[in-house]
């Protein structure tokens, strides 16, 4: 390839670039990237993994960034109100596009407990209430937050 790549941010530079004007990793040729895109590609399809959430885009890349920040690997695909898991009502968001959010069975718990956070902020009157001396904390990181946040303290994650 003529051009390097990203790898954060998968932003395309010319080949005398050595880092990232955006996020300031240090590039690399986009032949060095083919290999990890086709390891990607290998991750399992949808059908064979558990649903996680299915939500307008703006939700579904909260949720992703919050399980990258884990570590936790997923999938995100379009799909239609009818796949969402029980309990979940996606007609809340009107005609929105919905996407699903995908993840192996054995990471199912630390995806719910991510999109339980999101969910919190995003439809606060659906959120649990907190037990009493329980406190807020970041979805994306865990850090203890005051009442009033708007931003997380530690990671920086906006709260919305």
């Amino acid at each position: 390839m003529i051009y390097k790549l990203c790898p954060a941010c998968r932003s395309e530079y010319t080949l005398v670039t050595t880092h990232c004007a955006d996020c300031g990793a240090e590039l690399v040729h986009g032949d060095a990237l083919a290999a990890e895109e086709e390891a990607v590609e290998a991750f399992p399809p949808a059908s064979e993994l558990e649903c996680v959430r299915v939500a307008p885009l703006a939700w579904i890349r909260a949720l992703s960034e919050g399980l990258q920040q884990r570590g936790v690997a997923h999938r995100v695909e379009p799909a239609r109100a009818e796949d969402a898991p029980d309990g979940q009502r996606p007609d809340v968001f009107g005609d929105a596009q919905l996407f699903g959010l995908y993840v192996q069975d054995d990471q199912l718990p630390p995806a719910r407990e991510v999109d339980a956070s999101i969910a919190a902020q995003l439809l606060p009157e659906e959120a649990p209430a907190l037990a009493e001396g329980e406190e807020e904390t970041c979805p994306a990181c865990g850090t203890a937050l005051s009442a009033d946040a708007i931003e997380c303290p530690d990671c920086g994650l906006g709260l919305g």
